[in-house]
């Protein structure tokens, strides 16, 4: 089962065209997305009333959706308009449209109660729509669960072992000592009111493989990564000169101090299926810091990171369906990802969603009940 009343990424703006039907599976349902000859983003459920036949296989007439199965049109509210050869039309025929949003580079759908869709609500991605930055953006689709991608994505601990040659390698040139500092661990994360936020410094002398240029120099490393429901992963990673951490207390970095480099990213988490997930994700390193050719090198990397986490993640997923019966043992760094675990249990019981496993062998009863992990979240 499925959080409803929130929003998910639907897929970027740029992913629907005038003219075109776009069938998509969100929170295990299907929903046709078109736009209106005006620009805007229309989302109806991808199952025509009359035989259940994939409206994404239709045609748009104007503003309206006709099913290429026996006919039946709709508007973009949902409303049946016509049905060939027929007179009267059941209210039986009409769709309830899904809450569309576009902002930030993406395009939002809630899937819960239309009344309780506020666009105010979606996560804070304004990152994405500074101009003055190197954005690239992709995607992955992932064969599992997608409870394991959030647990991936809320520890990066795994970066330094499981990134080993990618994200955690030197940069080109230089001695393997020269590998980037070990990521901040889920057993740093600490609650927020939508999520899990973690906040750390490393200062000394670390690799550039990624968030940096070369010629960037290096200094106090400061990063920030809040992890918000459903899945929305916003993190900014920033250099600045040595001493930096220490003059502001280890704490938040003041705005009047630039740094020597910057570097940002968006990504979410969207449940396709119970098995299926997509996952969307971007990089902007600031224009000032990187060439194009620098840009293009920092996301071939990142890239590559992706893949292999999508090698583990899908792999990961044959066990625990191949051993249901059994439970994952516990470490530290599963912190933060059961604090996450907990908040979306809480409100999928606050909107009487079943709370099932997240996954089969790892329920979010089991993962919230030791006590550090209920006390850190309080």
């Amino acid at each position: 089962m499925f959080l409803k009343n929130i929003w998910y990424v639907a897929g970027w703006t740029t992913e629907f065209d005038a003219g075109d039907l776009a069938g998509r599976m969100i929170a295990g349902e299907p929903v046709v997305f078109f736009r209106k000859q005006d620009g805007t983003l229309n989302a109806l459920p991808d199952r025509c009333p009359h035989r259940w036949a994939p409206l994404s296989k239709g045609r748009l007439e104007g503003d309206d959706l006709r099913c290429m199965y026996h006919g039946v049109k709709f508007d973009a509210d949902g409303n049946c308009v016509e049905v060939p050869a027929q007179e009267k039309v059941s209210p039986q025929l009409c769709l309830q449209p899904y809450p569309v949003a576009e902002k930030h580079q993406w395009a939002w759908i809630w899937m819960g109660d239309p009344a309780m869709a506020d666009p105010s609500t979606i996560p804070d991605c304004s990152y994405m729509d500074a101009p003055a930055r190197r954005f690239k953006t992709g995607q992955l689709d992932y064969k599992a669960h997608h409870a394991l991608v959030s647990d991936n994505l809320l520890d990066l601990s795994h970066v330094a072992f499981l990134h080993e040659k990618t994200l955690a390698a030197p940069p080109e040139g230089e001695p393997e000592d020269k590998k980037t500092g070990q990521s901040v661990g889920g057993a740093a994360g600490t609650r927020i009111e939508t999520g899990v936020r973690y906040e750390n410094w490393r200062v000394g002398d670390f690799g550039r493989a990624v968030v940096q240029a070369k010629s960037g120099g290096t200094g106090d490393v400061w990063s920030r990564l809040d992890y918000v429901v459903p899945g929305i992963f916003i993190s900014r990673v920033a250099t600045y000169p040595a001493g930096t951490a220490e003059k502001c207390d280890f704490g938040t970095p003041p705005a009047d101090v630039e740094p020597l480099s910057d570097n940002i990213s968006c990504q979410a988490v969207t449940p396709m299926t119970e098995r299926t997930t997509r996952y969307f994700f971007s990089s902007g390193p600031r224009k000032a810091d990187v060439t194009d050719e620098e840009a293009d090198g920092m996301w071939k990397v990142a890239s590559a990171a992706f893949d292999e986490d999508l090698d583990m993640i899908e792999a990961q997923q044959k066990i625990i369906d191949n051993h249901p019966a059994n439970r994952m043992a516990w470490i530290d760094a599963d912190k933060g990802p059961a604090m996450f675990r907990q908040l979306m249990a809480e409100l999928m019981r606050k909107e009487g969603t079943p709370v099932e496993a997240f996954p089969p062998n790892r329920s979010a009863s089991d993962t919230v009940a030791r006590p550090d992990v209920v006390e850190a979240a309080e």
